[in-house]
């Protein structure tokens, strides 16, 4: 296949990023006739530099889920939730916009039979801040079981402040606190970071009055639900003392299960203290409380285990403990999502389905709560990865793709007598695979000299995607690791990597040994080893596909972001001259100047080998740890261009890692390009920047590739 052009590959992208994604289905009406769902998609738009959300709403036969009806789709605007009512008969709408002052408005608006019925100025009450949008922490809606209340979660109000010496006669005294107007305002980090006091209220919808409820008052609320009876709410808590660390993609951090009770006002821990805690649900018979447990510190995402509460007796047991060791083709590797779905159980209340990491994929599972045993949900002929949107009346709703397929919904019934059984699924959007583009699984074991002295008896597993109209029989090579390092490549859709299918290049996934849904052995076997043990595993996997020659070996290249980006600089310093060019996103490159600019300095300490607590302070032994595990230690050895890309509003990793890396190498006359992306994070995904950076990368590797 010919080199693409630069006008070709801006072709390919705008193709590519046009395909929607479902995000939400919900079903909305069942009976003996009919079914309503109700689905949400989100899509990139390249002209408008923005993503655009809409609704599609399909009307089935009950009798075997086939379609009768579609809508055309209907866009949403300024809509931060929007809930249905236990019954169905009312929806609330969060929507969120900007006046012509500049001030930001936020309303909450009941409606019913397609009705507005009311509509509620919830910051002009003034009883908080902001209600915080849809994120997996902080991010609550959500109504009564009566349907007359609803309980968010808003940032706390804060105080007034003002100088010392502003002599205003017309504020009244009382209500500013001087002196502290400069004060820092911790908050959680990246992508949080205006989030600091997050507090549960309780809006009365039939009086418009607003309670914010006095919880604990050193932790910050979040997934709030409805206690039985609407007696209370429960909710997580996350630990402010001593100080907050980044909480996103981070679920080691100290938090617990809390039960506010409305009569006593008393707030109660139900989980077991010193432990880290996410995603609740309450069953449909409001007798179980279930939520996923971990110890505190480690790896920054690990095998969980799931909890149960009896509501009567509020006592608490292990429903699935956690899974230390998996191996290839097992059905189930533990759990490791981070919430449930909104809607999981079944109607008799004994199963809830999830879906988790399972090796290199990601499963649809039911979890008998009762006789804690756990049962693989099969996607039919469906063989990439599938998420659960939706359980009711037992009916479940699949989002299902692969690295060929974009993502498409699937509908089928359960049969709860036998939850094994065959499902027949019935599909909802259509599954429209991408022609000519293929992938493999394939399970790697280490070497004699590569095996873990602590966790011996552990594999990793690499997929390679490739575009079978190359007319080349062995096509250039994309090496791409991920990021975390404890998070994985499943096989799932995902548009880079299509994209660079499309622009003539076969793609290396690697899910090095650290990976999630390999078992909790394989996360902490890479504590104490990363620049070492994930660097070989990346290695080995490039050579197994060159031995089999399924690629060019003298064509390969390297891709990676955060601790992808991490392992991209180890391996060009590493091995010089094995890659024709290379490109990371936000990379960390030298630890040791990570400690103190980073939102999470424990991820530093913890993955070089180190234990930490807030109190840690840098010193030489760990310095020189640091150091040695940093790819700037190899920087003398780098022979391979660089394209290096940031955020620049990154706290996770600082943008300073990837500017001493990219100095280093120009002072080498090392080929490099620096690119910085404002109003940009870690992801670098605002849709104008995430479009620009994927073009920039080929043409980059491009430039290096041999015709």
């Amino acid at each position: 296949m010919a080199v693409k052009q630069m006008e070709e590959i801006v072709e390919i992208y705008r193709n590519l990023s046009s395909i929607s994604q479902p995000t939400l289905a919900r079903v909305r009406i069942n009976n003996d006739q009919f079914l309503a769902v109700y689905t949400e998609w989100t899509q990139r738009d390249l002209e408008k530099a923005e993503k655009t959300n809409f609704t599609r709403n399909y009307i089935l036969n009950a009798s075997d889920n086939s379609i009768l009806l579609s809508t055309p789709a209907q866009e949403i605007k300024n809509e931060l939730f929007n809930v249905e009512s236990p019954s169905g008969k009312f929806q609330a709408i969060l929507r969120s916009w900007t006046n012509k002052k500049g001030d930001e408005k936020q309303f909450i608006e009941i409606w019913n039979n397609g009705r507005k019925v009311k509509n509620f100025d919830i910051l002009a009450k003034e009883k908080h801040g902001k209600i915080n949008n849809k994120d997996i922490n902080f991010g609550s809606f959500q109504w009564s079981y009566s349907e007359q209340k609803l309980a968010y979660v808003a940032e706390k109000k804060k105080p007034k402040t003002g100088s010392y010496f502003d002599n205003k006669e017309d504020e009244k005294k009382d209500d500013i606190v001087k002196g502290h107007e400069h004060d820092v305002l911790e908050d959680w980090g990246e992508q949080l970071t205006k989030k600091s006091k997050p507090v549960v209220c309780i809006l009365d919808i039939s009086t418009g009055s607003v309670d914010v409820l006095e919880t604990a008052e050193n932790v910050s609320c979040g997934q709030v639900l409805w206690c039985p009876n609407d007696s209370g709410v429960v909710f997580v808590g996350w630990d402010h003392d001593p100080f907050r660390l980044g909480l996103k993609y981070c679920t080691q951090r100290k938090s617990g299960v809390y039960h506010y009770d409305f009569e006593s006002k008393k707030t109660v821990l139900l989980s077991d203290d010193g432990r880290a805690v996410h995603a609740l649900s309450i069953s449909p018979d409001q007798s179980k409380l279930v939520y996923m447990d971990q110890p505190i510190g480690g790896g920054h995402k690990q095998c969980s285990r799931l909890m149960m509460v009896d509501w009567k007796t509020k006592t608490r047991q292990v429903v699935i403990d956690i899974v230390n060791t998996t191996k290839a083709g097992g059905d189930f590797c533990g759990m490791y999502f981070d919430e449930f779905p909104v809607r999981c159980w079944s109607t008799d209340s004994t199963y809830v389905f999830i879906d988790t990491n399972r090796r290199s994929q990601v499963g649809a599972f039911g979890i008998n709560v009762v006789n804690k045993t756990v049962h693989p949900i099969s996607a039919g002929s469906h063989c990439g990865s599938v998420n659960v949107l939706d359980v009711y009346k037992d009916r479940i709703i699949l989002s299902c793709s692969s690295p060929n397929t974009p993502h498409f919904l699937m509908i089928g019934n359960l049969n709860l007598k036998n939850i094994g059984e065959s499902i027949k699924w019935s599909k909802l959007s259509e599954e429209m695979p991408l022609p000519n583009i293929s992938y493999d699984l394939t399970v790697l074991q280490p070497t004699v000299d590569r095996v873990n002295t602590n966790y011996g008896n552990l594999d990793c597993e690499s997929i390679l995607i490739s575009n079978k109209e190359n007319s080349i029989s062995k096509p250039p090579l994309i090496l791409f690791p991920h990021g975390g390092p404890h998070t994985t490549f499943d096989t799932s859709f995902m548009l880079y990597v299509a994209g660079f299918c499309r622009s003539g290049y076969s793609v290396l996934l690697v899910n090095y040994r650290g990976s999630l849904g390999f078992g909790q052995n394989s996360v902490n076997s890479l504590l104490g080893n990363i620049g070492d043990q994930d660097v070989k595993d990346v290695k080995a996997a490039l050579d197994d596909v060159i031995q089999r020659e399924l690629v060019d070996g003298d064509q390969v290249f390297v891709f990676g972001g955060s601790h992808g980006g991490f392992l991209t600089t180890h391996l060009i310093g590493q091995y010089p001259g094995l890659f024709k060019a290379a490109c990371c996103r936000n990379p960390v490159t030298n630890l040791t100047g990570m400690t103190n600019t980073t939102d999470i300095p424990d991820w530093v300490w913890e993955e070089c080998g180190m234990k930490y607590c807030h109190s840690s302070v840098i010193n030489t032994q760990a310095l020189e740890e640091m150091f040695n595990r940093s790819p700037i230690r190899y920087v003398d050895q780098v022979k391979t261009p660089l394209l290096l890309m940031i955020g620049k509003d990154d706290l996770r990793v600082p943008p300073t890692q990837a500017r001493e890396y990219y100095r280093a190498l120009k002072s080498r006359q090392i080929p490099t390009r620096l690119i910085e992306y404002e109003d940009n994070s870690h992801p670098i995904t605002k849709v104008d920047s995430e479009a620009d950076a994927f073009v920039n990368i080929v043409l980059w590797y491009n430039k290096y590739r041999t015709s």
